[in-house]
This record gives structure tokens, sequence and C-alpha cells, in this order.
């Protein structure tokens, strides 16, 4: 039972969709395969594809919706409901365009990440909520029934004021209130430890990927058995799996820095039950790639 919940992250698609494949297509394909948890991981590759125009124009009529007119509209996209009479009718074919991606993903747990200097003072505080609200609505479009929104910050340095990341945590926190979404954050350049005082004291959840905590030449930034000794079970909404060696994050799971045999232990010892999801480097054959990280993490079921 502990890879039930085994997926992806959607940036192992960037070759890919690159090479002009579509996401939606993209998206079946792994299902077939058994790969039914997926993080729509927005970035360049996503917006400069086929797939991140459709998003464009998601986020283009959106504002002309209420919030509650948004979430009523996405219920009824999934629950296979009346959505016409919801819409205007200017928008029917752009609607129609998500009725049908709707359907093709309805067997899929879909969350949304997007890349957010969450730890730092924001340039404008409007403009920064406006993202946030945005990212809330396309993630309770993606799974309604599961919505999450994971903030990861690449941009902020590695020593921040706490204070600010817990100030910025809390205002996110109040927009739109009525959506039922879970709300992570990653450690990206900080240590994990670090990120995961702020998710305590703000009741929020940790995506938790250790090979970030690893340096290229093999040493740690954080001591992890003290993270692992800070840590609950309850404080954690996905665990990423990803290699990393001296030459970089692997194009697979295989050996490597990070012990997935020691972290596997640790996660069905406490009886975690959210979702792993694979984070390979791009490649030419993400699909190839993915099945043979299964593969090498299935060893380390007891």
């Amino acid at each position: 039972m502990m890879f039930d919940k085994l997926g992806i992250v959607t940036n192992i698609w960037a070759k890919r969709m690159e090479n002009g494949d579509r996401f939606q297509e993209l998206a079946v394909q792994f299902e077939h395969d058994g790969f039914r948890h997926m993080e729509v991981r927005d970035g360049d590759y996503l917006r400069n594809s086929e797939f991140g125009n459709f998003l464009q124009e998601i986020e283009t009529v959106i504002e002309i919706y209420a919030p509650d007119q948004w979430k009523e509209m996405c219920e009824a996209f999934w629950k296979r409901g009346d959505w016409k009479i919801l819409v205007d009718h200017s928008h029917k074919p752009l609607f129609d365009q998500v009725d049908e991606f709707v359907a093709r993903v309805s067997n899929l747990t879909l969350s949304y990440a997007i890349s957010h200097s969450w730890l730092s003072v924001p340039r404008n505080l409007e403009i920064d909520n406006d993202q946030i609200r945005r990212a809330k609505q396309l993630a309770y479009l993606l799974c309604p029934h599961q919505a999450r929104l994971r903030l990861v910050d690449l941009d902020s340095p590695v020593k921040c004021n706490p204070k600010i990341a817990a100030e910025n945590l809390r205002r996110y926190k109040l927009l739109l209130p009525n959506y039922p979404i879970v709300f992570a954050v990653e450690n990206a350049k900080q240590p994990a430890s670090q990120i995961l005082d702020l998710v305590k004291k703000e009741s929020l959840l940790l995506t938790y990927d250790e090979a970030n905590v690893y340096q290229l030449d093999g040493t740690t930034i954080e001591d992890l058995e003290t993270f692992w000794q800070a840590v609950e079970i309850r404080d954690l909404t996905s665990v990423h799996f990803k290699q990393k060696n001296s030459q970089g994050v692997l194009t697979q799971v295989k050996d490597g820095f990070v012990d997935f045999r020691a972290i596997i232990h640790r996660l069905a010892q406490e009886g975690y039950t959210g979702d792993l999801l694979l984070e390979n480097a791009p490649s030419d054959q993400p699909l190839e790639d993915a099945i043979r990280s299964r593969d090498y993490l299935q060893k380390y079921i007891a």
C-alpha cells in the first residue's frame, strides 16, 4: 500500500513538451501506466506550450467571475453538472475546452505548484495577493475535491527573516477562505528544518524533498537526523522523490546521495498516507524513467 499514491511532478515532461507532446496526452499516458497523482508544476516549459496558452486564456477570464461563482463552476465541471448556465455565453468555447480537459483527467488527482518568493517582502502587495488568489483558483479548477497549492521559493536568499515569511503565509491563508485548499510550502534552498518550523507555527503543511538538502559534493546543508526527529507525519502533505549525485539531479531514481531506503522506512513506520511524487530531471523518455524509478523504489518496501 506504500506506493498507492506514487505519482509525478509534471516538469519531468519538459523535454517532451518542448518537442510538441500535448500535456493532456502525457497525462493519459502516465495514468495508463499507473501514475494517477500528478502535481502540475507551473513554469516556462508549461507556459510555452499549448497547455500554457490554455491556462493563460483561463486566467484572463477568471477575474470576470466572482470567487464564489468560479468555485461553483469548478465543482460543476468535475461533478459533470450543467456548467453552461453558470458561464458567460462568450466564454462557452473556452469552457467547452475545460470540460473536455476535465473529462480526460477525471481519474487523476491533480495538484498545482508555482514558484513564488514567499520568504521575502513582496515588491507589490496587491500583485502578490492577486498571484496567490489566481493560483488558488487554478488549483481548485484542477481538482476541487482534493485541491492543493504548493509554493516553492527559488529566488529568496538562503538566510531569510522568518517573521516576514510568517506574515506572508498568514496573509496567503486569508485569501479566498471559502476555498477548501491544502496549502503547502517546500524546502528548496533553505534547510528543511527551518521551513518545518514555519509550517508548524502557521499550521500549514510541508512538501519535503530530501534531494534539495544535498550539495554537489555530497554534503548536506543540515543534519538529516535533526529534521526527521522534528517532523511529524501530520506535517507532511507530499514527499518528492528525485536522486542527486555530483552531476546534479538524475533522470531516474537510482543509487546516489539520497537514501530512499531510510526515507521509505521512516514514512512507513509512521503511517504516512500522503502522496509520493517522482521529480526526475526531464528526459526524452520520462515514462520509462518513471517506471524504472518505481521499480527501484519497490525493492525497499518491507
